[in-house]
C-alpha cells in the first residue's frame, strides 16, 4: 500500500483529520462547567467553543452545497449532526489508541517519516524538473528546532495516519483485502460508538 493514498479511505472512514487526535486528547483532559459542555463521550468533554468552531468548519467545507446566503434549518441540522458524528468518532478512536498503547509522539512520527518518506510529503521536496528528491532538505525541515506551523500541521497529520494504520492492523490483522478491512473497521467503529456512554447536550446550546 502507499501509506498516504491507500489509507486515505481508512482515515476518511475513521472520521479523522490532521489535528483531531491531539484535540481529542485535550478534550479528554479538560473539565468544563455544565454551562460550557455540549457533550460528554466516555468521560471526554466537547465544549461549546470547540463544537461551534467545528460546525463552522463543516459548513465552510460544504459551502458549495449551500445555494442561499443563509443556511437553512434543515442544512444546519445536517451539518451539526455531521460534526457531532465526526467528534464522537474521533474521541472513540483516540480512546482506543490510548487503551491499546498505539498512540505516537511527534518525535516518533518524525522518525517514521524520515525512515520512509510518505509519497505526498516527498513530492514537496522533489525537483519537478529533474525528479530528484532533496533528502537533506526534507530531514532538515522535519527536525528543525524553530517553531513552524506548517511543519506542525504536516507532522500532526501523519501522526494521525500512522496511528490509525496501527489501530487498523490491530483490529483487523488478517483482512484478505482492503475492502474487507474497511468494512470490518466500519463495523467496529459503529459498535464502539453504540457502546459509548454519551451525554448529548447539543440542543441546550441551540444546536438542533
Amino acid at each position: 500500500m502507499k501509506l498516504l493514498v491507500g489509507w486515505f479511505f481508512v482515515i476518511t472512514f475513521f472520521i479523522a483529520h490532521s489535528a483531531d487526535a491531539q484535540e481529542s486528547q485535550s478534550r479528554a483532559r479538560k473539565k468544563h462547567k455544565s454551562t460550557d459542555t455540549v457533550g460528554v463521550i466516555n468521560g471526554a468533554v466537547i465544549n461549546y467553543h470547540d463544537f461551534r468552531e467545528e460546525v463552522g468548519a463543516t459548513i465552510k467545507e460544504h459551502k458549495s452545497e449551500i445555494r442561499d446566503t443563509v443556511v437553512s434549518d434543515t442544512a444546519f441540522t445536517r451539518f451539526v449532526n455531521m460534526t457531532w458524528d465526526k467528534l464522537v468518532g474521533d474521541i472513540v478512536i483516540e480512546q482506543e489508541l490510548q487503551k491499546r498503547k498505539l498512540a505516537l509522539t511527534s518525535e516518533q512520527t518524525v522518525e517514521m517519516m524520515i525512515a520512509q518518506p510518505p509519497t505526498e510529503a516527498k513530492k514537496i521536496f522533489t525537483d519537478s524538473a529533474t525528479g530528484t528528491f532533496d533528502e537533506k532538505a526534507y530531514k532538515d525541515f522535519l527536525t528543525a528546532k524553530s517553531l513552524d506551523r506548517q511543519r506542525a500541521k504536516i507532522v500532526t497529520y501523519y501522526q494521525s495516519v500512522y496511528e490509525q494504520k496501527r489501530l487498523a492492523d490491530a483490529i483487523v490483522p488478517k483482512a484478505r483485502s482492503e475492502k474487507e478491512r474497511i468494512n470490518k473497521l466500519a463495523e467496529w467503529l459503529k459498535k464502539e460508538v453504540q457502546k459509548a456512554v454519551i451525554d448529548d447536550r447539543r440542543t441546550a446550546f441551540g444546536f438542533y
